[in-house]
């Protein structure tokens, strides 16, 4: 059923209701199914990868603090232009083992025939107003793969044949690495808040940092949960296995309990109806419904957690991914790894 007849339907039940406000109702009942338990339609399989390091030629650093450009040379200039994937306003920026700055603007027409990066904030480190500096243009941070992500239950890499710690805290690293001064192949990926940059395709999405740093190509396949998203187009439906029946009866609740609200309208339409009898009544189906859908859905969850067991029965790994038995483990959260 599309998400217009659903309203519809909803907005049909009860007097003076319209079909926009049904529509919210039936996006609020929708979020409290998702949000109810571990459904298997919020499990999903991507895969990103990680750019090389860039550091050819030298930068000039502003005399002050503000406004952050960095000027490169012909070098860096050419180096910045054969940037091709991802963009160069997704990589980060620092000079020598400083602070690690986001890159919002690449310009190439203001100090032509150099190019020049605008970064997130004011440059403050040591090298203000200086040339010939060595620098670093690479990716720390990435955006999670949705903007309705959940969590990771396993990232592995499938260049050298190991899984990411994804149970490890930002505070973790900070205390064994708090420079990032490590640069090699990752070992743990972690939170860092949501994407605020300026500018950004991905504003308000979870960020993620890895760490060491990476500094060369490598490709990541990911297991993940995803909540899902709100219904937005007429035409939207619900994932399988949810029932439009089960969304519909969560709804009524909200609109029983927005009739209640209204009685002395609702009279004046001629209604009778008990709408707090309805709303208990509602709420009861919802949750019977509910179980029996979750008991119903167990079998395709239990099916895709297969995936996630360690391979080897009493041992516990960190996520990693085994091409000879095509399984991945869950990890653990010991120390960094």
């Amino acid at each position: 059923m599309a998400f217009l007849d659903m309203a519809a339907e909803l907005s049909q039940a009860i007097p003076g209701m319209s079909r926009i406000y049904a529509k919210t109702l039936i996006n609020r009942a929708w979020r409290v199914v998702r949000d109810s338990t571990l459904w298997s339609f919020q499990l999903k399989i991507g895969s990103f990868s990680t750019p090389g390091i860039v550091y050819a030629g030298t930068v000039t650093t502003p005399s002050l603090p503000s406004p952050p450009i960095i000027i490169g040379d012909a070098a860096a200039t050419a180096a910045w232009a054969a940037i091709t994937f991802p963009f160069i306003t997704q990589y980060q920026f620092r000079v020598g083992n400083y602070s690690i700055y986001n890159i919002l603007k690449y310009d190439t027409v203001t100090y032509a025939p150099f190019a020049a990066l605008t970064l997130d904030r004011p440059f403050v480190d040591p090298v203000l107003g200086t040339s010939n500096n060595a620098y670093q243009i690479l990716q720390a941070y990435y955006p999670a793969p949705s903007k309705t992500f959940k969590r990771w239950l396993s990232v592995q890499d499938v260049v050298n044949g190991y899984g990411l710690g994804i149970w490890t805290s930002r505070r973790d690293v900070n205390w064994a690495d708090p420079m990032r001064q490590i640069l090699t192949d990752p070992v743990v990926i972690f939170g860092i808040g949501q994407d605020t940059r300026p500018l950004s395709a991905t504003p308000g999405w979870q960020m993620y940092e890895m760490w060491p740093t990476p500094t060369s190509q490598i490709s990541y396949m990911t297991y993940y949960v995803d909540r899902g998203a709100d219904l937005v187009l007429n035409q939207d439906q619900l994932p399988e296995p949810i029932t439009e029946d089960l969304v519909l009866t969560k709804a009524r609740v909200y609109s029983y309990e927005w009739a209640e609200s209204r009685k002395d309208v609702m009279a004046a339409k001629g209604s009778g109806a008990n709408y707090s009898v309805l709303w208990k009544e509602a709420e009861a189906a919802f949750l019977a419904r509910l179980k029996m859908l979750r008991i119903t859905d167990k079998d395709n969850v239990d099916a895709f957690m297969s995936q996630m067991q360690s391979s080897q029965a009493g041992f516990a790994v960190n996520p990693w991914y085994n091409s000879s038995t095509s399984r991945a483990g869950m990890g653990w959260p010991v120390g960094l790894y």
